[in-house]
């Protein structure tokens, strides 16, 4: 008999730690770092000293959680999923949406002087990497899906008398279009998939709740398109700010530069590292002064940059872009509009984005906070439940589960 233990994730944005026994068989779907517990013990200047101290906060998985699971799947790469791989205990396969992506934020890590470094895996941790909608040997499937790190996959477990469906995280719509979507992700998505495998029953959906209660206005990676056209038709150089793992949203900005017949620049590591891995539709240019990695993209100075130009930069690193700029090429504030666009808890937010604000306003460029969420929107839910068909609902990923519950249960009774 399939059991599926939530042991975090239940009453918490982040922090996912799905259990499934399944007669001798035991996984583990994501094994996320709590960040709202970890705001409450640290600060910029007192930091995690080891992975004891933050599985003795329960900011990570406690240690009895993985017992006897030696298979661990991991559906996104943002750390509240990814979490610590050296908090893993026991020798174990973990199956990462890319291996590539987390060998390269892994040397990264190792090679930090912040509590980063604790995230890299121990020698007796194997990764492996997921294929798309192939099913492996635990009988476990990833589905792609969209959302605001790539790759993302929705895990599908065919049990011995029950099939379990985790979303991880997830939105219904995406900034790609469908034949890009399939390229990036190696396959379709989720709801594709399920329209084409109708006799596929979903005992038990776990599903994500991100967005349950928030009051944040529901802006779809459409309109959000919509708006960012507008504003860029009617400047010459515009600055855009992303996660470098958010790849929809990159290719979405590279082909609209190419619509715009504006010149493509990337100036930062991360994000030009893993746009170089995917299909581009522009040709792409790399401002050499923030990505020291060898590379075949062209790189150019700060000063060589065009004035009709689009540079894509993480949120990270967009003030010291415009202190240089300011310093090496003034000119092209002329007629500069930047976009902030990066997916960040509200409360991190509030507090970066006022200091951000006020580099702006001093250098003198008009910005604009433009947000596609990554999740799902509530309203979307009666269609997403109707598509899925599940049998019984488990909420995760939520600070509102009673909520979620309650309008769980409302769907469900017209017989979805």
């Amino acid at each position: 008999m399939v059991k599926v233990n939530i042991l975090g994730g239940a009453e918490s944005i982040g922090g996912n730690f799905v259990r499934i026994e399944d007669g001798d068989r035991v996984l583990i779907f994501d094994q996320g770092i709590r960040f709202d517990v970890m705001v409450n013990y640290y600060t910029p200047f007192i930091t995690p000293k080891s992975i004891a101290e933050l599985r003795d906060l329960g900011a990570i998985p406690k240690s009895e959680w993985y017992r006897e699971a030696s298979e661990i799947y991991i559906s996104h790469m943002h750390l509240d999923h990814l979490g610590a791989l050296s908090n893993i205990p026991e020798k174990a396969n973990v199956y990462l949406p890319s291996l590539a992506i987390y060998e390269s934020l892994e040397e990264k890590w190792r090679e930090s002087p912040t509590w980063l470094s604790l995230i890299p895996r121990k020698y007796f941790v194997n990764p492996k990497e997921q294929k798309p909608l192939e099913t492996d040997k635990n009988n476990v499937m990833a589905i792609p899906v969209s959302h605001s790190a790539h790759p993302s996959y929705a895990l599908l477990y065919f049990g011995r008398d029950e099939t379990v469906l985790y979303t991880g995280d997830f939105r219904v719509q995406s900034f790609l279009e469908k034949e890009d979507f399939v390229k990036m992700k190696g396959g379709e998505d989720l709801f594709t998939y399920l329209s084409e495998n109708k006799d596929l029953k979903v005992d038990t959906l776990i599903i994500e709740g991100t967005n349950i209660g928030s009051s944040r206005p529901p802006i779809t990676p459409s309109e959000a398109s919509k708006m960012i056209k507008e504003i860029t038709l009617n400047h010459r150089h515009i600055i855009a700010t992303l996660h470098p793992l958010d790849m929809e949203y990159a290719h979405f900005l590279a082909k609209l530069s190419a619509e715009l017949n504006l010149k493509c620049y990337i100036a930062s590591e991360h994000t030009a590292m893993f746009m170089e891995s995917t299909n581009q539709p522009v040709k792409l240019a790399i401002v050499e002064e923030y990505v020291s990695y060898p590379t075949f993209i062209e790189k150019l100075t700060l000063n060589d940059v065009e004035e009709q130009s689009l540079i894509l930069v993480s949120y990270r690193e967009v003030v010291d872009l415009l202190r240089d700029i300011a310093v090496t090429r003034p000119s092209l504030f002329k007629d500069t509009v930047a976009v902030i666009s990066e997916p960040e808890p509200e409360g991190e937010e509030a507090i970066e984005y006022s200091v951000l604000a006020n580099w702006f306003s001093k250098i003198g460029v008009q910005h604009y906070v433009i947000r596609a969420s990554g999740h799902y929107y509530p309203y979307e839910l009666k269609k997403i439940l109707a598509e899925i068909r599940p049998k019984n609902v488990i909420p995760i990923h939520t600070e509102k589960p009673r909520l979620f519950g309650r309008i769980i249960d409302g769907l469900k009774k017209p017989n979805i």
